[in-house]
C-alpha cells in the first residue's frame, strides 16, 4: 500500500509512524502538515493562520500536486493545533483523488479550529482525548510507545541512578507549576530527581522568565531528545513524572511510553483511572501524601498482562489507523481502576 502522511515533525512521532508503516510493508511519502517549522511562521500562527493564508495556499497546491501524481491507497493526517488549511483548500485536496483519508489528534478538539472546520471531510478521525471522542462523536485511540522501549529491563544490572525523572515540554505555565511542584516535593523528602525542562526556543523562555517569576532559577533545554535520549533515561529512573497540558484529559505520549518501558508513573491526570492498565498498582495520583509517596517508590513494578502492552505498541497504533485491527477498547467511561 502506498500511504501519503501529513504530519508536523513534533517530537519526531511523524517519522515514527513513517518507520513503522515502512516496517509493516507499506511505501511511506512524508510531507508537513504546514508550510513551515521555522519560529517566525510559528509565532505569526498563534495570532491566527489568516495572516498567512496566501503562502499555506500556495503549500495547499503542492499537498494537492504530490498527492495527485502519487497513485496512493491511502492518505493519513496526525497533529491537531498545526492544521493549517481551511475549508476550501483541504476541499481540494480533497477532491484531487477519491483515497480514503484518516486523521489522528493529539490535541484537544477545542484547540484544532481549522481542523474542526474540516472533520467531516475525512472517512475517520481518532483522537486520544476520551471526552471529545464522545461529544464530537470521534474514534478514540490513545497514543503509542515506541519498540525501543521494549527492551528496557524491568530494572538496570548496576540499580537505579533516579528515584523519579521528568521530560518534557513546560511552556504553559500551569504544566509547569505542577510538574515542579512534585519535583521539589520529592526532593525536599530526600530522593533523587531527574528534571529535563524542555523550552522550544530561547525567546519563549525569556518570555516566561520576564513575566513570571516562578520560572526564574531554573534550568531549560533547547534541544528535542530522541527516543533512545529518552528511553535510557527512563532505564535509571524508578519512577516517570508526567501531567497533562491545560484542559487535557488524554494521556500523553510520555505516560504511553511509561507503560511501554515498565516503569512507574505519578501524574496528576485522574482521568487515568479509566483505563485497562490503571488497575495494576504502578500508578500514583499526586496528592502530596508523604505516605503514599514513600510506599510508592519502594514497591516493585506489577507486570501487566501482555496483551495490555500489545494494545499500546506502535504497531497496535499504526494497523488501527490502517484498520487492520479492532478499535479501541481500553477505556471505561464510567469503570475506575484502583490507582494510588
Amino acid at each position: 500500500m502506498r500511504v501519503l502522511l501529513i504530519a508536523p515533525t513534533f517530537f519526531g512521532y511523524r517519522d515514527l509512524v513513517r518507520d513503522e508503516l515502512a516496517r509493516l510493508g507499506h511505501e511511506v511519502h512524508s510531507m508537513n502538515d504546514r508550510p513551515s517549522e521555522k519560529i517566525w511562521f510559528k509565532s505569526i500562527a498563534k495570532y491566527g493562520y489568516r495572516y498567512l493564508d496566501r503562502m499555506i495556499a500556495r503549500y495547499a497546491d503542492q499537498v494537492i500536486t504530490e498527492y495527485k501524481n502519487g497513485n496512493y491507497d491511502l492518505v493519513i493526517y496526525m497533529g491537531g493545533m498545526s492544521f493549517c488549511f481551511t475549508r476550501e483548500q483541504f476541499q481540494a485536496i480533497r477532491n484531487a483523488g477519491n483515497t480514503p483519508f484518516i486523521a489522528y489528534l493529539w490535541d484537544a478538539f477545542s484547540n484544532c479550529q481549522r481542523f474542526g472546520a474540516c472533520s467531516d471531510l475525512f472517512d475517520r478521525v481518532y483522537s486520544f482525548e476520551p471526552q471529545d471522542c464522545k461529544r464530537f462523536n470521534l474514534l478514540l485511540r490513545p497514543l503509542f510507545y515506541s519498540n525501543i522501549y521494549k527492551d528496557i529491563p524491568l530494572e538496570p544490572a548496576q540499580g537505579f541512578e533516579y528515584d523519579a525523572c521528568f521530560v518534557g515540554s513546560v511552556h504553559q505555565p500551569s504544566k509547569f507549576y505542577r510538574v515542579s511542584a512534585i519535583c521539589d516535593q520529592l526532593e525536599e523528602q530526600g530522593y533523587k530527581v531527574c528534571r529535563y525542562f524542555y523550552m522550544p526556543s530561547y525567546s519563549i523562555e525569556l518570555k516566561r522568565k520576564l513575566s513570571d517569576s516562578r520560572y526564574r532559577g531554573c534550568a531549560f533545554q533547547h534541544k528535542v531528545l530522541s527516543p533512545k535520549q529518552v528511553a535510557n533515561l527512563y532505564l535509571r529512573s524508578r519512577v516517570v513524572i508526567d501531567s497533562p497540558q491545560r484542559s487535557q484529559l488524554g494521556l500523553t505520549m510520555r505516560t504511553i511510553e511509561t507503560l511501554g518501558a515498565r516503569r512507574k508513573l505519578i501524574t496528576v491526570n485522574t482521568d487515568i483511572q479509566h483505563y485497562d492498565f490503571a488497575r495494576y498498582d504502578n500508578i500514583l495520583l499526586w496528592q502530596n501524601d508523604t505516605e503514599a509517596i514513600h510506599t510508592f517508590l519502594h514497591k516493585k513494578y506489577n507486570i501487566l498482562p501482555q496483551k495490555i502492552y500489545d494494545n499500546y505498541s506502535i504497531e497496535a497504533f499504526v494497523k488501527t489507523l490502517l484498520g487492520e485491527v479492532q478499535e479501541y477498547t481500553g477505556y471505561s467511561y464510567s469503570v475506575k481502576g484502583e490507582v494510588g
